[in-house]
């Protein structure tokens, strides 16, 4: 059983690192100076020195579930910036959205969400329980054992539910507090509006995040030029009562990137520009 067990898992990682391979791109992570980091607060300005070559939108994302062909940016339109700062081991993001039919009101993960993946260090593979090789344990064990060790997966709600910024798939319930992340939200709608919403936010990448907290716990370690594997999935709701998905909009082109760090998009963390 356990010849068989292992033998799965090098089919997997193997079938995952061969999807990677078909996508040589890499995309740029910005560095900010040490003395202009954003700070966190919903407003924009601290992000204007980006340059537009490190933007991307939703004309870089394809709805993966074959509801839309193309964007429709009268229905929803997104853009995204990436940054870091030399010496602090975070990963600053600003996500700004438009769309016709905001929906949050429901308790559940039938929301508008922004899905975000990070895979601090690019060691790729699968990291949620369903995907867990060893199949003569539990869920819960593997939710233990396996799901949010080496990657995470960051379900951010937009805008707030109850109050929660997001839903963090795993155990490791730390990752989504303070110092390890950080948020704020500039959005002025309700339920079933149209309108704009600019969030700003900072996670901290894990090697290996422990369930039992930090202190078990390894952080990926950031410097210029590293790659790293990173991904995002913009889950949009048009009717939160009935439930009804209008699209899932997927940076990578593998729609199970949320629990497969092999196919994630590559990142490089930029040297300062002078």
């Amino acid at each position: 059983m356990l010849k068989r067990n292992i033998c799965i898992w090098g089919l997997l990682s193997c079938f995952s690192m061969l999807f990677a391979e078909q996508d040589s791109s890499v995309y740029k992570i910005f560095c900010f100076p040490q003395n202009r980091i954003p700070v966190i607060d919903g407003n924009t300005s601290d992000w204007n020195i980006v340059s537009p070559s490190y933007v991307l939108t939703i004309d870089d994302m394809t709805e993966d579930e074959g509801k839309h062909p193309k964007p429709d940016k009268s229905t929803l339109d997104v853009t995204v910036k990436v940054g870091w700062v030399n010496g602090l081991n975070r990963i600053y993001f600003l996500y700004e959205a438009y769309d016709n039919y905001w929906s949050f009101s429901r308790e559940d993960l039938m929301v508008d969400i922004f899905e975000v993946v990070i895979d601090g260090d690019r060691s790729g593979g699968p990291f949620i329980d369903k995907f867990y090789p060893f199949k003569n344990v539990s869920k819960e064990q593997a939710w233990e054992l396996f799901h949010g060790r080496h990657a995470q997966n960051y379900h951010i709600y937009t805008p707030p539910v109850k109050g929660d910024w997001c839903w963090y798939w795993g155990p490791q319930q730390w990752l989504k507090e303070k110092p390890f992340s950080d948020y704020a939200y500039n959005y002025n709608f309700k339920e079933g509006d149209s309108g704009k919403l600019i969030l700003e936010f900072y996670i901290t990448p894990f090697d290996y995040a422990s369930p039992v907290g930090a202190d078990k716990s390894v952080e990926s370690e950031l410097y210029p030029d590293k790659l790293i594997g990173l991904c995002w999935a913009v889950i949009d709701y048009d009717n939160s009562i009935g439930g009804e998905k209008d699209g899932f909009w997927n940076l990578s082109s593998h729609h199970t990137m949320y629990g497969d760090a092999s196919l994630l998009k590559t990142f490089r963390l930029m040297p300062p520009e002078e």
